[in-house]
């Protein structure tokens, strides 16, 4: 399993830049916390607060997806985008599940333990076999501007394409700071309503994690529509001299 891990994180970093501190007024904050609670649809309320008591989770986030019956949560990496100059703040979570036609498949406590990781045997010989998840959160000061799940699989499994785009506007995020120059310094907590299912299970509309900031590459819109998975692994691998099995 390290070995799985290893090569995930290698993979994540491969598909897809730290200055002045500022002060701000602590924001009130919710003293019910939504984060760890069943939120009913029709009471959830949009929020973007700075949250003085966040901490740190580390680079590998757990990304937890509920239809309040069920939950059930896998690894994501995360990595951000600066532009100091705006003071505006791209972040953004990478994941993988298997695709769809295998998920179908899987009962319940087969999914455990991360099988996220097992995607299709992520390895010097075998061809990729799953679906890429990108969360992308948009912040500019202490504005939510977009919040976007972009997929990209290897089969055509989102309405006949390999690709497919959700726009969420119902969240509740808490950021550790809203001057965004020190990548390093901006971590935090967040809950999601989307309007379709997140595809790990049935219903899985309700998604929450952590995230902490990384300066590294995050990928747009157009790159992941565009994106040949394997195409990109095969030569990835052909430049250490490796050879994919079809």
């Amino acid at each position: 399993m390290k070995r799985t891990i290893v090569l995930f994180t290698i993979f994540l970093l491969l598909s897809c830049k730290t200055d002045k501190k500022s002060n701000h007024p602590v924001e009130t904050i919710p003293a019910e916390d939504t984060l760890t609670k069943k939120v009913e649809v029709n009471k959830f309320e949009n929020y973007f607060v700075r949250d003085t008591t966040a901490e740190k989770k580390g680079r590998f986030n757990s990304l937890n997806m509920s239809n309040i019956k069920e939950s059930d949560s896998i690894i994501a990496l995360c990595t951000c985008d600066k532009n100091v100059k705006n003071n505006l703040m791209k972040i953004q979570l990478k994941t993988g599940i298997p695709n769809k036609s295998v998920l179908d498949t899987l009962k319940k406590e087969n999914r455990k333990g991360n099988k996220i990781l097992e995607i299709g045997g992520y390895n010097r010989n075998l061809k990729i076999n799953g679906q890429f998840k990108f969360l992308t959160i948009v912040v500019k000061d202490s504005i939510v501007k977009s919040i976007n799940l972009y997929s990209k699989s290897t089969k055509k499994e989102y309405n006949g394409t390999d690709f497919d785009s959700m726009n969420i506007n119902k969240y509740q995020i808490k950021i550790s700071k809203m001057d965004y120059s020190i990548a390093s310094d901006i971590y935090g907590s967040f809950i999601l309503h989307l309007p379709e299912e997140f595809g790990y299970f049935k219903n899985d509309t309700i998604l929450n994690g952590n995230f902490e900031c990384y300066n590294w590459r995050i990928s747009d819109k157009e790159s992941i529509r565009n994106w040949n998975i394997n195409e990109w692994y095969q030569k990835k691998q052909a430049s250490r001299g490796l050879r994919v099995i079809e």
